[in-house]
């Protein structure tokens, strides 16, 4: 008991020591900068280093900057604290002047195990991070007696106080009625930049276009009002969507692929958006996402697309959109399957020649391509001269109009315009009609000079019509043949 009572005097009386049968663990470094909106023109600036979840204990740092030269002063190491995980966790801090914020420097942390470097810039990479709105004024806002209101401009978690912004009328910088606040720190968030355009209620009646612009250090932006998309005395952004858009027919039909659409709409800002497609088995596709567009709300919106084979968008897989962005507290997932369609019906097609009136003032021609009784609603025209295809730009379709709504049947035509010497040439014109409920999927109809009932070419309907037309024509000439034969022998008769 004796020797028991003692045993402070073998270990030294306050110290504690941890046993452990764990691994050697490397840390996980972190870089410290001051954070977005903080004064970097205060001397000196102070950058840190963190180590944590490293075992054992002993751990070195060194600093260097960015041409790999060591650095000897304004470095602190601190003690490595055991935190509850039997782990360690440390810091380093690295002091430089002020005029060398705009330099990146590099921390090394040695360890028994080896050896981790990371960058630490003097400022946040705060790209992404700052907003912008425009808010167009409410109706009521036009007040006696010059009639005038407020276009307001906001712009949050700037990461710089240098800044510029500025105001534009149909594309034309404005240059008086603009009162501006700030950039004013916002602390951690940063600078907040607030300004005012005054607008005459004349100007915004007659929907001109007002724009706020600006640019600062890792953002730029513009932002576009009229009275267009007015939103009243509650402007507040609408909630970030995604629209999924299904394959055309002419895609699958001539590319042999499906091509499907992810359009996500109402963002602030495009910066930090991620989309992904993905199979019904998880498996991630290949997304290729474009460029964003300005909404008529002055918001932003991309499509995020994906190629599919046709025979499995055909036999109905399902494919899942999945939205990730700064401003959604949870990503957002959509499913995207072909659509079963009832009462599908192919399409009759019928084409007609340029009507005689207007070859009559010999100066052009217009072929017209009737596609009616069809459903589902989706197809494609094209039109072909002599067997070759047509630019786009020569013709001019409609988009499918219902016809029928019990059962629903869609009608859609097109017009190819020519002049009256092509036409006269003898040249032959083929619309070609694409339609997932034709037999091979494709139909056309041919029409030139010298046709009138188009051989080879000719549907059932067309062709009862042409039957009955022969028949009713056939009665009429023996009608006038057995007149003409009672008059005359009257008139024998007579003599």
């Amino acid at each position: 008991m004796s020797r028991c009572d003692n045993w402070f005097d073998y270990w030294g009386q306050g110290t504690m020591v941890t046993v452990t049968s764990a691994s050697p663990a490397a840390p996980s470094l972190f870089p410290l900068y001051p954070s977005c909106g903080t004064d970097t023109s205060q001397d000196p600036i102070a950058l840190g280093c963190l180590a944590k979840d490293f075992l054992p204990e002993t751990i070195d740092f060194a600093w260097s900057d960015n041409k790999n030269d060591s650095i000897a002063n304004g470095i602190k190491k601190f003690t490595p604290i055991l935190n509850t995980a039997g782990t360690y966790i440390t810091t380093t801090q690295l002091s430089v002047p002020a005029s060398k914020s705009h330099e990146i420097f590099y921390c090394t942390a040695t360890y028994p195990t080896g050896k981790g470097t990371i960058k630490v810039p003097p400022t946040p990479p705060c790209s992404g991070e700052s907003s912008m709105t425009i808010r167009p004024p409410a109706r009521d806002q036009f007040l006696e007696p010059n009639k005038t209101s407020t276009i307001i401009c906001s712009v949050k978690k700037l990461c710089s106080q240098t800044v510029t912004l500025k105001w534009l009328k149909e594309g034309v910088e404005v240059s008086s009625g603009i009162h501006t606040v700030g950039p004013v720190s916002s602390g951690p968030n940063g600078y907040t930049l607030l300004s005012e355009l005054t607008v005459s209620e004349t100007d915004w009646d007659n929907d001109r276009v007002y724009s706020c612009k600006v640019e600062s250090k890792n953002f730029s932006d513009i932002r576009n009002t009229s009275k267009s998309f007015e939103c009243g005395s509650d402007c507040s952004s609408p909630e970030i969507g995604a629209l999924l858009i299904p394959p055309n027919f002419a895609d699958i039909y001539i590319r042999k692929s499906a091509i499907l659409t992810c359009r996500v709409i109402n963002m602030q800002s495009t910066e930090g958006l991620n989309v992904i497609w993905t199979k019904e088995d998880g498996k991630e596709l290949k997304t290729s996402i474009g460029d964003r567009k300005v909404q008529s709300n002055g918001l932003f919106s991309v499509d995020a697309t994906t190629s599919v084979c046709a025979d499995e968008w055909e036999r109905g897989d399902k494919y899942t959109c999945k939205v990730a962005h700064p401003e959604l507290i949870f990503p957002l997932k959509n499913t995207l399957t072909k659509e079963p369609v009832t009462n599908s019906h192919a399409p009759s097609v019928y084409i007609f020649p340029p009507p005689s009136e207007q070859l009559a003032l010999r100066e052009a021609a217009t072929v017209t391509c009737l596609v009616k009784g069809f459903n589902p609603p989706d197809l494609f025209i094209k039109w072909l001269s002599n067997g070759e295809e047509l630019n786009a730009s020569k013709y001019i379709n409609t988009e499918p109009i219902l016809e029928s709504s019990q059962p629903p049947l869609y009608f859609a035509y097109s017009t190819l315009n020519i002049n009256e010497q092509e036409w006269n040439a003898g040249n032959t014109y083929t619309c070609l009609v694409g339609h997932e409920k034709l037999p091979l999927q494709v139909t056309q109809r041919t029409v030139d000079k010298s046709t009138v009932y188009l051989d080879g070419f000719v549907d059932a309907e067309e062709e009862d019509f042409y039957n009955l037309w022969t028949t009713a024509s056939t009665f009429i000439i023996l009608f006038l043949l057995s007149l003409f034969y009672s008059t005359t022998v009257t008139l024998i008769k007579v003599k």
